[in-house]
């Protein structure tokens, strides 16, 4: 057997020649001097220069920053140095012209938002000379230089390994953020237009006859409303609201043909229209009800915003579970937000502005806003935060791990606080921060603080919350080795390992967690000890160096790294030991898929998870104790031996055996390892309860299978690789004709499939109702595609010599094509 090295080859994309550093920082300097040249010519600095800081001045005045005497914003305040220097260097970065563009564009407007924050700052502290100087020669140019500095660094690293998110999701994240920057910064034209001026007396005329028509006296002159309870006006604020850019974003990002799509956008007009109207509606409202009904009218959208992101992070949470999971959380959690905004106002609110009364230097002027602020962005916020952050904890967790509640809650009170206590300082200075500012902070704030709840289940690689959470518990965790139950663990781990591997004499085997050799069964010393050389991994630091302590003078090659980014060559390894890892977060498929990867054609993967259906019901006690808190091992699944055979097959192995280890209630194991870890004198009580099992197990093999941790021996097919034949059937015509969507689709197919085309992709669009044939040469073989618009067919065929080379073909067809039926017909050559 000649060794294969298991040495990570370089990321694809990822230039680190001799040569092609000195290409980029030759084009680097050459893009800088030409750039900094060009923005020090007159013109350009009369007319692109002065607009620039025309548009900044004018923005940050709109949202309250009024301009002081004396402070004139010259060219050197504009930001253009750095925006200058930004994009020298993304410009002259080897990868993709589209992925430059798009990084000096998003730099460039990261450092005109922070440039004007600057010019505001300035203003701030105009009639102090030594701030200012001390704030304009020193402070600012620093942190204008770290941010872009630390922009183009992050930029760069994301364009070798960009983030592996679903391509409909990506689309949509990006469009919003374009489409929310293009809002904040027109709103001070917009806000001001005659024509949306207009578009607010017909919703005031609109509201005012269907109020009428349902018993409320009410009339309308111009763009006012007026009441029993008072007189209101729609302003052009009232009606383009945030929400109108985020729903664009999510049509475009849709997988809709292209006549729905133009459908969806221009019912956007008359959606909003609708919603203007019935906004209206709740100043109808009796006073028993609502005593402030502005107060709700005005926050509508915000209310809105709030109920959308409950319905959305509801459905991702249960993007796997079906329909009917999605809509029980979603109604439980608007439920909760709506039980949550009621308690709130009652109780939150009352306390927080009293808490901010007991400090009046820091709080008093913010507080008057609270009782004369007929907009009561302020006076909603503290319920608000409260209900959404609620409501975001129900969909996202389903109402578990209470303390990621209360942190939430902690946090959005601190921020509503930092908030007052900035409305005030404000209020110093003279400015007048607009209620937009205000509701962003509302919606922001709680959105910011969800985000680090799934993450802290595992469920994205490179999670730091995650990797914190093993390098707690690889300190804090107690030696498991030498109790009954670890040894009875250890047995049938040698077994297992015994059966599917044989002579483990010189074979190359790859531990994906080191759990075991620093804390519990130290089943690879025993592997080492009979001849084999192992490598092993571990997300945790502190479990990585336990471990190399434990095998002492053994051979042992560890690595602090992440089964689901293997840092090794494809066909490393002879043979890979799992047991207990790939549970432990979601993303279990790709982990499969990755360990594939990593096998040897010939080698063997022994796989081993939770027994969904364990006759001892391990996975209730589990998920009981998980929602208590009490669970000590994080986020686990648990597979039915069905499942688990598939994952390894759709990852390309064979399995040659199924079989389980460890046949036991979970609940002695953990009965076991609490007298062992903390009452040691009732050790004997648990290795008496533990013997029946030991005999089961090794006089009725049957029931090995019903262990508690399953587990299936899977062989990488020496086979000369995948064919996939794929039919597309029922699919939108005009995107059959599409030779830009049918280029994007072989990009995402190459790029996702790490393939690696020999030449560019050849194409021939037929002429008249004809479609469009396309073809690459792969180093792997060949990808092919041929579409028929009068058919609704789109006929597909990849060849790759790689067995890993699966792809969710259903869904991504219906996404790209408009598909209503896909057929994928999978062939092993050469096996």
């Amino acid at each position: 057997m000649t060794p294969v090295s298991p040495i990570a080859s370089p990321a694809p994309g990822a230039t680190y020649d001799r040569g092609s550093l000195i290409r980029f920082l030759r084009d680097a300097i050459l893009w800088n001097l030409a750039l900094f040249a060009l923005i020090r010519l007159p013109w350009v600095a009369d007319h692109v220069i002065d607009a620039l800081i025309r548009f900044q001045t004018t923005l940050i005045a709109w949202y309250g920053a009024r301009p002081a005497p004396g402070i004139v914003v010259a060219s050197n305040c504009s930001g253009a140095d750095v925006a200058a220097l930004c994009i020298g260097v993304t410009l002259s970065y080897p990868v993709a012209w589209r992925r430059r563009v798009v990084g000096a564009a998003v730099g460039v407007a990261g450092i005109v938002a922070v440039n004007a924050v600057r010019i505001a700052t300035l203003y701030a502290v105009a009639s102090s000379p030594e701030r200012l100087n001390l704030l304009h020669l020193y402070v600012w140019p620093v942190l204008l230089t770290l941010f872009t500095v630390g922009y183009v660094w992050i930029w760069m690293r994301r364009s070798e390994r960009p983030l592996q998110v679903a391509a409909g999701w990506r689309q949509f994240f990006i469009w919003s953020l374009i489409g929310l920057a293009v809002y904040a910064v027109t709103v001070p034209w917009t806000f001001s237009s005659a024509w949306l001026a207009t578009v607010g007396v017909w919703t005031a005329s609109a509201g005012a006859a269907v109020l009428n028509n349902i018993g409320t006296t009410v009339s309308a002159s111009g763009a006012t409303l007026t009441t029993s309870r008072g007189a209101f006006l729609v302003t052009q604020e009232c009606l383009l609201t945030p929400i109108v850019p985020l729903y664009l974003a999510a049509i475009v990002s849709a997988p809709l043909s292209r006549r729905r799509r133009a459908v969806g956008v221009l019912l956007a007009p008359l959606l909003f229209f609708v919603l203007g109207v019935a906004r209206l509606l709740l100043l109808a409202l009796p006073p028993f009800l609502v005593d402030r009904p502005a107060l709700l009218a005005h926050g509508f959208y915000q209310i809105l915003a709030g109920v959308l992101l409950i319905v959305l992070a509801a459905h991702i949470a249960e993007r796997r579970a079906g329909a009917w999971a999605a809509t029980s959380r979603t109604l439980l959690a608007l439920v909760g937000f709506g039980a949550a905004a009621i308690v709130a106002s009652l109780i939150w609110s009352p306390v927080l502005f009293g808490a901010a009364r007991s400090v009046p230097a820091l709080y008093s002027s913010a507080l008057v806003r609270v009782d004369v602020d007929e907009q009561g962005a302020l006076a909603l916020l503290p319920a608000f935060q409260v209900a959404l952050v609620t409501g975001l904890w129900i969909a996202l967790t389903g109402a578990t791990r209470a303390r990621a509640l209360a942190w939430g809650i902690g946090v959005s009170g601190a921020s509503q606080l930092i908030v007052l206590a900035g409305l005030s300082a404000a209020d110093a200075v003279g400015w007048s921060v607009h209620a937009l500012i205000i509701r962003a902070c509302a919606i922001g704030v709680p959105v910011i603080v969800s985000v680090s709840w799934p993450f802290a289940r595992g469920t994205v690689a490179g999670d730091p919350v995650y990797r914190r959470f093993w390098n707690d518990v690889g300190e804090e965790f107690p030696s498991l080795t030498g109790a009954a139950s670890t040894t009875y663990y250890f047995e049938n781990e040698r077994r297992l390992i015994a059966g599917a591997l044989g002579s483990l004499e010189g074979q190359l085997i790859l531990k994906t967690d080191l759990w075991d050799e620093a804390k519990n069964t130290r089943i690879m010393q025993w592997a080492a000890d009979q001849g084999a050389r192992v490598v092993a991994i571990d997300i945790s630091e502190p479990i990585v160096r336990q471990a190399r302590e434990a095998f002492g003078a053994r051979p042992l090659r560890p690595a602090v790294s992440d089964v689901r980014r293997l840092p090794f060559s494809d066909g490393a390894f002879d043979a890979i030991y799992s047991m207990g890892t790939v549970e432990h977060f979601v993303e279990t498929e790709a982990s499969v898929v990755e360990l594939a990867r990593v096998l040897r054609p010939g080698g063997r993967l022994i796989l081993g998870v939770p027994n969904r259906h364990d006759p001892f019901l391990r996975p209730l006690m589990v998920a009981a104790l998980s929602r208590l808190g009490l669970y000590g091992y994080g986020f686990e699944k648990s597979y039915s031996r069905r499942e688990l055979r598939q994952l390894a097959e759709h990852a390309g192995l064979a399995v040659r055996d199924a079989t389980g280890i460890l046949f036991m209630p979970g609940w002695l194991r953990m009965f076991d390892l609490w007298c062992h870890t903390r009452a040691r004198g009732l050790s004997w009580i648990a290795g008496a309860m533990l013997r029946p099992f030991v005999w089961i197990d090794a006089h009725v093999p049957m029931a090995r299978r019903h262990g508690y941790l399953i587990a299936v021996v899977a062989e990488k097919p020496a086979s000369a690789g995948r064919e996939y034949v794929v039919d597309a059937h029922r699919c939108d015509p005009a995107q059959l004709r599409s030779l830009p969507r049918l280029q994007r689709l072989f990009d995402d197919l190459i790029r996702e499939l790490q393939l690696r085309p020999v030449e560019p992709p050849v194409w021939h669009v037929f002429s008249g109702p004809g479609g469009i044939t396309g073809a690459v040469v792969l180093a792997e073989s060949h990808l092919t595609i041929h579409t028929y618009p009068e058919a609704g067919l789109a006929a597909i065929n990849l060849y790759c010599c790689r067995p890993s080379a699966s792809w969710d073909w259903d869904r991504r067809l219906r996404e790209t094509l408009g598909a209503r039926a896909v057929t994928v017909r999978e062939l092993h050559r050469g096996s």
